[in-house]
């Protein structure tokens, strides 16, 4: 659910709430099923309040904080499974002034140039940068990359190209089955389209763990 989901929400809720205190809202008790009759006006306005605190509540956290996704595909595997809850912290702890304090190997949530929906990638290629990929491997500014951490790897050639100063390249984990950079026609993410990074997952139990950047060891 998106921040102006939520808005639209509590504004209903809040004009609701508003046409039931001063009775602009009235039903005919003849066809009202006897159950809601049971119901009184303060208990809709008591359910009302609370839903409106909530919602308030997970407003300023996913403007001020972050937000919860789930994981839709396979493309992030073996780090990232479908179904997995994994919490992103708002690009607002990691932006300062133009530039963002993100990092090759942090897993990141944007918006592609091929969709309108999020995605969820690791990012790899940094603004200005000249990238390149050879049999899988991966070449910075003609500097072998080593990329030592659990993923599923690709044996395609790719570049070389050089990252715009204002954007960011990404590839999935399980590189043979990810709709990432490499197969864009546009392979590059605006750093205005960057929404939040992500550090942990929540869900389920048996897979809590913090996200950590592979490339920082």
């Amino acid at each position: 659910m998106s921040e102006w989901t939520l808005v639209v929400i509590l504004v209903l809720l809040l004009l609701i709430r508003i046409g039931i205190v001063n009775d602009i809202f009235t039903f005919p008790h003849f066809w009202v099923p006897k159950i809601f009759k049971r119901i009184t006006k303060k208990g809709i306005l008591e359910w009302i309040d609370s839903a409106l605190t909530a919602g308030i509540c997970a407003l300023i956290f996913i403007v001020f904080i972050g937000r919860l996704y789930i994981i839709p595909s396979s493309s992030m595997e073996p780090t990232l499974k479908p179904g997995d809850v994994v919490l992103g912290i708002n690009k607002l702890w990691f932006s300062q002034k133009e530039e963002l304090k993100i990092e090759r190997g942090d897993i990141v949530i944007f918006k592609p140039p091929v969709d309108n929906r999020l995605y969820i990638k690791r990012l790899i290629g940094l603004p200005n940068e000249k990238l390149m990929i050879v049999q899988g491997e991966l070449y910075i500014n003609d500097k072998y990359i080593k990329q030592d951490f659990n993923f599923n790897k690709d044996y395609y050639d790719y570049g070389p190209v050089k990252i715009p100063s204002d954007s960011y390249f990404f590839l999935g984990d399980n590189r043979p089955n990810s709709y990432d950079s490499h197969l864009w026609i546009e392979p590059f993410v605006n750093k205005n389209e960057i929404k939040a990074k992500a550090v942990i997952i929540l869900f389920p139990p048996n897979r809590i763990k913090i996200l950590n950047n592979p490339f920082n060891k």
